[in-house]
């Protein structure tokens, strides 16, 4: 069994790269030798990104993970909204952490949190890409076509994996522990309401977050209302995390091949390579 499984995970990192080539270089080729319209780099990356995911698909290939899926309803939405931006108020405290012990190293974090912040989201296409393209892709990527593979060999094995790579692949040091945890929530509902619920609140998520400060920043309202999203929202998680303890850990208990599947993965040299690679690009974002 093991040749198998280190072939696919081979084939998989693989399709990383290639995704990430075609869409990173791709992009910037476009912008270099396109149109106008091309000429604008959000616009540029969509196309190449949807490019990328269709070579993507075409090298691996989907798999049916054969769940039967819970119901998702309007309290879901307003549930799991409140879970994902608790992950972000409890992620933020330690970047200062972070950002002091970089300080003291010569770096800074200024450039990661601009990005990180969409501060740099001020167009149509910008908004399109942030609020509709970047979910849409990364959905169907990483919950999509990676998912289903990595399900094959565990539940909580795929969802680790694929939320390590969802924030591996941000390249940006900010984002990565925040993009993780999000990551695995996102993974949880692909696992137990399907794609078009994690793809939805994707959306949603990116959409809340960004949208109203764009178009409201000086807002009391806004404010307040961010603060009860985030502070609740912890709240809401650490509650969430207490309760269904007991549920994570049967589920860890009955996932008997864990340790070998994490053995597999990572000694798998193409894996080795690209994780490698995103650890270095990810580094970069405090350097310029």
């Amino acid at each position: 069994m093991t040749y198998p499984v280190k072939r696919l995970f081979s084939k998989i990192a693989i399709t990383i790269l290639v995704y990430e080539i075609i869409f990173q270089i791709g992009g910037s080729f476009m912008m270099e030798v396109g149109s106008n319209l091309y000429r604008d780099p959000n616009f540029s990356m969509m196309i190449a990104g949807f490019v990328a995911l269709t070579v993507s698909l075409l090298m691996l290939g989907t798999e049916n993970i054969h769940v039967r899926y819970k119901k998702f309803n309007i309290f879901t939405f307003i549930y799991l909204l409140f879970i994902i931006f608790g992950i972000q108020c409890l992620t933020n405290y330690l970047i200062d952490p972070l950002e002091d012990l970089l300080k003291n190293f010569g770096y800074s974090l200024d450039n990661a949190k601009e990005i990180a912040t969409g501060s740099d989201i001020q167009d149509f296409w910008s908004m399109i890409y942030a609020f509709l393209a970047a979910p849409l892709l990364e959905e169907c990527f990483f919950r999509g076509i990676l998912y289903g593979h990595f399900r094959k060999h565990g539940k909580i094995f795929a969802i680790t994996i694929t939320s390590l790579l969802f924030g591996l692949m941000h390249f940006n040091i900010v984002q990565f522990i925040a993009a993780v945890f999000i990551g695995i929530v996102f993974a949880w509902i692909r696992e137990n309401y399907g794609l078009k619920y994690s793809i939805l609140m994707h959306i949603a998520n990116n959409t809340v977050a960004l949208l109203p400060v764009l178009l409201f920043s000086e807002s009391m309202a806004v404010n307040v209302a961010y603060f009860i999203l985030l502070y609740g929202g912890a709240l809401i998680l650490v509650i969430s995390v207490i309760k269904n303890f007991k549920v994570f850990l049967d589920d860890l208990g009955n996932e008997s091949s864990l340790g070998r599947m994490y053995a597999l993965w990572f000694t798998t040299f193409s894996v080795i390579i690209v994780t490698l690679l995103c650890l270095a690009m990810t580094f970069y974002s405090v350097m310029i």
